[in-house]
């Protein structure tokens, strides 16, 4: 293994540690208690380590938040749209979000489900800014080839994104579901979803 291959796994081992740590202190003590000493000692580094690769605590939590995002993302972008009937590629793309989501719930719980001012713009679903591209397109497509209500797209996707992830919350705080509760919730979800859109 040539020396760079190595340095570019030993950094990615590191990141993970050091995601995984800020995640543990997050969820145990809150972003305020948060601090890049407190994750250096618990990790067994120097700060100035950790300042390498970080500027601040806010920049770690939306690291981890960047690579949860592309790795569901990466799954999400090789469902085919389904031009005929949009809706299935809907159902499709819900339910790897909730599955890969439901995978890393610490991660979610850090990043969405505590308060950070810092990450406010950055994570909110509401704002007008806050629209998931491939979400938008498919609406689009299924409002323009008649199987869809003719609503506003980027609000009627924010709103499903803000139901989805109302679910996954849920799903992640009720730890004695069965499995196979959970996976008819999930569907029920799904097609919740798309019979919300279909006329």
């Amino acid at each position: 293994m040539k020396i760079k291959q190595r340095k570019d796994i030993e950094k990615e081992e590191f990141k993970s540690l050091i995601f995984d740590i800020a995640t543990e202190i997050l969820l145990r003590e809150g972003y305020e208690n948060l601090s890049i000493r407190k994750i250096a000692k618990a990790a067994g580094y120097s700060p100035g380590s950790l300042y390498y690769y970080f500027d601040n605590k806010a920049e770690i939590i939306s690291m981890i938040y960047g690579e949860n995002v592309n790795r569901i993302s990466e799954q999400m972008g090789k469902v085919p749209l389904d031009m005929e009937s949009p809706e299935k590629t809907l159902g499709e793309i819900l339910k790897i979000f909730i599955n890969l989501t439901l995978e890393t719930p610490e991660h979610y719980r850090a990043v969405f489900m505590n308060d950070i001012e810092e990450l406010r713009d950055k994570f909110g679903m509401l704002s007008e800014d806050n629209v998931i591209p491939n979400l938008l397109n498919l609406i689009n497509v299924g409002i323009e080839n008649g199987r869809f209500k003719n609503a506003d797209a980027a609000i009627t996707s924010q709103l499903i994104w803000v139901y989805t992830n109302g679910l996954v919350s849920r799903l992640i705080l009720e730890k004695n579901l069965s499995q196979e509760r959970k996976e008819m919730i999930i569907d029920f979800h799904c097609e919740t979803m798309k019979n919300l859109l279909l006329k």
